[in-house]
């Protein structure tokens, strides 16, 4: 009976530290997986916790005129404002949805420029990967809302949200899927069963060679494949308007897009993950499922987890240590009767990443 108490004890103590040592991974250094995908680069933003834009250094604002017509526009750094979460209450310190607010100025004086806002991410070698954002739009018309990715007028991939097409005669809401190209544009235009204005949602694609997947919480939407750019490129988040016929407006008064959280995983050149083939695993990037929450947790993988305002780091599972814990379930049910009989307490499970 000692023989087996002790036993057990060990086994217990090696759980606990192979669980432990799985914190010795949470940098994710060796990449980040996606539907099978595996990239060696990351972006998030937490913009949810975020006092001030300037504070994270893989964003800069957009400060610069922008010649349209009918209305000129004028990205402004002013226009760009912080309004973290206030505890789980799901208000913000500022007013307003918790989040990264980027605001459109209304009304525009004739012949004056519509004041818009722009974030722009820092590093311009974002290549093939998996793109997303937590964005509630706003229901006044006359904007457009949008995260995209952009190499230049030939290279960029879309995702856009028109205010004035919110309608609240309709049960659904379009959203524009565009690949811009040196051909014609491939543009989907699927229906959305809710209505962006109403509450946070992410909008994602996924790019590969030859393909741009898109989601919406997390369920695959539709599929463009005319037109894929094939060069690295930066992530853009802006809310504009310039009163031509894509956008309407501009709007009548100021106009509010927010961003909870931004999510980039991606390689930065076409040798892709051929640079770690040292590496034998892997964090996996959760899916979302559903609407996005403010008040509720979003797992990132490179900073610890918020939780009622403070910070928590926890261990992210990977490979190596479902391969520790096999081995210990296994120890579990060769080890004797007794051993045996203990296998239905410890059952062996896919670990939880993040």
């Amino acid at each position: 009976m000692s023989h087996l108490w002790l036993s057990r004890h060990f086994i217990v103590a090696l759980v606990t530290s192979l669980l432990c040592s799985s914190t010795v991974y949470a940098q994710c250094k060796c990449g980040y997986s996606v539907n099978g995908e595996t990239y060696t680069d990351a972006i998030e933003a937490d913009f949810l916790h975020l006092d001030d834009i300037s504070n994270n250094g893989d964003w800069q604002i957009s400060n610069w005129p922008l010649p349209q017509k009918p209305y000129p526009m004028k990205y402004e750094k002013q226009n760009v404002v912080a309004s973290p979460l206030q505890g789980s209450s799901g208000q913000s310190t500022n007013g307003g949805d918790p989040g990264l607010q980027l605001i459109v100025r209304g009304p525009t004086q004739e012949g004056a420029s519509v004041s818009a806002a722009e974030l722009v991410t820092k590093r311009g070698d974002l290549h093939y990967g998996s793109y997303r954002a937590a964005i509630k739009y706003s229901k006044e018309p006359g904007t457009c809302g949008a995260m995209f990715w952009y190499k230049n007028e030939t290279q960029e991939i879309d995702v856009e949200l028109l205010s004035y097409e919110d309608k609240s005669s309709s049960s659904t809401s379009p959203v524009h899927f565009v690949l811009h190209s040196e051909g014609p544009s491939d543009h989907e235009t699927p229906q959305l069963p809710f209505h962006p204005s109403e509450g946070f949602h992410e909008y994602r694609f996924d790019w590969s060679p030859g393909k741009v997947a898109y989601y919406v919480d997390g369920k695959h939407i539709k599929d463009l494949t005319k037109g894929v750019p094939e060069v690295p490129g930066s992530l853009i988040l802006n809310h504009w308007s310039n009163g031509n016929g894509w956008t309407r407006g501009p709007p009548t008064t100021d106009v509010t897009m927010t961003v909870a959280y931004v999510k980039a995983y991606f390689n930065t050149g076409s040798e892709g993950f051929k640079a770690r083939e040292e590496c034998s695993s892997v964090c996996l990037v959760q899916d979302q499922s559903g609407p996005v929450l403010p008040n509720q947790e979003t797992i990132f993988l490179t900073k610890p987890a918020i939780v009622d305002g403070a910070a928590q780091r926890r261990p992210i599972a990977d490979k190596a240590v479902n391969r520790h814990m096999a081995i210990v379930v296994l120890i579990l049910r060769i080890g004797g009767p007794g051993a045996a009989q203990s296998d239905t307490s410890m059952r062996f499970r896919e670990p939880w990443y993040g």
